[in-house]
């Protein structure tokens, strides 16, 4: 019985390899995703649009230092964007192509969940 291949046209163009330069790059954008306190704040953020950063604190029950360390990090990698409003600073999701990650991530999750979990390969950081 033949399984179902799935192929993608708009992946041809990167080059394969563990040490290609796109590759590696792609590997540090998946990896922006991977952890579930960035994870956290971009879905807050997708559900509930611009919030400042006490508030995602406040919802998160993290640590402020660790909070603003993670809003760093996707602000440097382009997922989150930053107005500033005086002595505020406030963030939303950047591209509108974050969101269908963090939604094609949700569908992947339910139709696999039992997989992810059984799975011992992949670290689990929470």
């Amino acid at each position: 019985m033949q399984q179902n291949v799935v192929k993608s046209e708009s992946l041809l163009g990167v080059v394969v390899g563990r040490e290609s330069e796109e590759m590696c790059l792609l590997a540090r954008l998946f990896n922006g995703f991977a952890n579930s306190t960035r994870l956290s704040i971009l879905l807050l953020l997708t559900q509930r649009g611009e919030m400042k950063v006490g508030e995602l604190v406040r919802e998160l029950e993290a640590p402020q230092p660790r909070v603003s360390d993670h809003l760093r990090c996707l602000s440097s990698c382009g997922y989150v964007q930053v107005r500033r409003e005086g002595r505020n600073a406030y963030y939303s999701v950047s591209d509108e192509r974050v969101m269908t990650i963090l939604g094609l991530g949700e569908e992947l999750l339910r139709d696999n969940q039992d997989r992810l979990m059984a799975c011992e390969t992949i670290k689990q950081d929470c």
